[in-house]
């Protein structure tokens, strides 16, 4: 699939967890919600896992010994337990937050994780950032802001208590993305998304058993099923075997950049299910969405100038 594809495919993934996970704060708590999706994800992994294995043992035993042993090394435990954590960090945050707050509001403060990222990988990787590029960056952000502000016909933007939470999320999922390419690069895309889930189930299992309040999940409702399903499948085992190749293919930055472009589909989606198309053919939408075509550009040729510099100095 042409990496620019997978990239759209992935932003509107992305774009609907908002909405889907605050559909589940109604059956089940942040904590437990995410412990679900994280269990579940990594149940299917593990039979993809055994499968691959099976095929491999008929081929070449000692190769898919050695694969799995290099899979869990001393390194890569502990660089994908980091990785994992904060995930998951961002995870509770997020559902947390939608108790006191609204997917609107999330939306709004997801466009600064970009931001976040670009500051992340410049003081820990040392990644380059010119002026060019991170004004691309606040540019992207101020678009995204104004498309939602122009699409949310509730009067002003109001902050809540939710919204600090989900603040503090966003550097953990920032440091993620980032962390993902540092360490994930000698990693297949599902074995990483298999580490992922894996370590991630770990750093769940006391903190649900202490604070998800099982008890009180709504496992007969089948609207729990229906959103806790697709969170599973769709946001969670495919948007991360989807970052994993797309951190390869196209980059962090690209990735960062790319979820620009989620307020939008959130609010398309607001939108289609309000029947109110009116909210998307106003000045502030307009406005906005120029910015982040803008933001895009400015961000995909930092890129591409950087990648030609690469090419011409070997």
């Amino acid at each position: 699939m042409n990496p620019f594809i997978t990239l759209f495919v992935w932003a509107l993934l992305m774009a609907s967890s908002f909405v889907v996970s605050g559909n589940m704060v109604a059956y089940a708590s942040p904590i437990a919600t995410a412990f679900f999706r994280f269990v579940l994800a990594l149940v299917l992994m593990v039979g993809i896992l055994l499968v691959k294995m099976q095929m491999n043992k008929s081929v070449n035993k000692a190769k898919g010994v050695t694969q799995l042993s290099a899979l869990f090394s001393s390194q890569k435990v502990w660089q994908y337990a980091v990785i994992s954590g904060a995930l998951v960090g961002f995870f509770i945050g997020m559902f947390a937050a939608l108790e006191s707050t609204t997917p609107l509001h999330t939306s709004v403060l997801y466009t600064l994780v970009p931001l976040m990222g670009v500051l992340i990988a410049k003081f820990w990787l040392g990644e380059s950032a010119s002026i060019l590029k991170v004004f691309g960056f606040v540019l992207g952000s101020f678009g995204a802001v104004l498309v939602l502000l122009a699409t949310q016909g509730n009067g002003p933007f109001v902050w809540h208590k939710g919204d600090y939470i989900f603040l503090g999320a966003s550097v953990l999922l920032a440091f993620h993305v980032v962390s993902v390419q540092k360490w994930g690069q000698a990693v297949g895309a599902f074995e990483g998304a298999f580490l992922i889930m894996l370590f991630g189930t770990i750093w769940l299992l006391p903190i649900a058993i202490m604070w998800g309040d099982l008890s009180s999940v709504a496992w007969g409702e089948l609207g729990f099923w229906l959103n806790g399903l697709y969170l599973t499948v769709f946001t969670t085992l495919f948007t991360f075997m989807l970052q994993q190749i797309l951190v390869r293919s196209v980059g962090a930055n690209r990735i960062l950049a790319a979820s620009y472009t989620i307020p939008v589909w959130v609010a398309l989606w607001l939108a289609l299910s309000s029947w109110q198309w009116t909210l998307l053919f106003n000045m502030g939408f307009g406005l906005g969405l120029v910015c982040l075509l803008l933001a895009l550009y400015l961000i995909d040729k930092q890129n591409r100038n950087r990648v030609l510099v690469g090419l011409n100095s070997r």
